[in-house]
């Protein structure tokens, strides 16, 4: 996973903060929701206080989420942006705040936190060549300015999918004409 390196470097926070053990999920979306990685983070009612578990969702372009719930950590009471994480890949002692208030007292810090993880540019660097990877594209190399380049070199091929009026099928024909029949979808 692309994003490992944030997955672990979170835990490793909860961790040493001493937020109780929980569940963590590290994973990545479906071709039809953009190949897009996530973790969750899931504390059940047996480690939190008040009636029910805590849930953080994290996805790489979207940003923390929080879900209160019941329970079984599939019935969601409440479901919400984390609105003291301002960045999208939060600084991971960030996200132990939030966590630790969470899990403990069932309440958000009343705090904005906007530093971005030192490691943030890499894991997207890793998550576009993972996407670029399983679309049969060649990987980007990250330059010392923070962009990419293609590796390789000759003329690119810049397509643009309307996700609103392009179908699936429509879109994989795109990619397919683009960048050749063999593209594993």
């Amino acid at each position: 996973m692309p994003h490992w390196p944030y997955v672990q470097a979170v835990d490793d926070a909860l961790t040493a903060r001493g937020v109780p053990d929980g569940t963590v999920r590290a994973d990545h979306h479906g071709l039809e929701r953009g190949l897009t990685t996530y973790m969750t983070l899931a504390w059940d009612v047996s480690r939190t206080s008040g009636r029910g578990g805590i849930r953080l969702d994290w996805e790489e372009r979207q940003g923390w989420y929080y879900a209160l719930t019941g329970l079984h950590a599939y019935d969601v009471l409440f479901y919400t942006v984390v609105t003291a994480l301002r960045t999208p890949i939060a600084d991971p002692e960030r996200v132990a705040d939030v966590a630790e208030e969470l899990v403990c007292f069932r309440r958000l810090p009343d705090v904005e936190y906007r530093e971005e993880w030192e490691g943030g540019r890499e894991v997207r660097a890793a998550a576009d060549d993972f996407r670029r990877g399983r679309l049969g594209l060649g990987l980007l190399r990250l330059r010392e300015d923070g962009t990419g380049s293609e590796s390789g070199s000759g003329p690119g091929v810049q397509l643009t999918i309307d996700t609103r009026a392009d179908t699936y099928e429509q879109a994989v024909t795109a990619l397919r004409a683009a960048y050749g029949s063999g593209l594993q979808t």
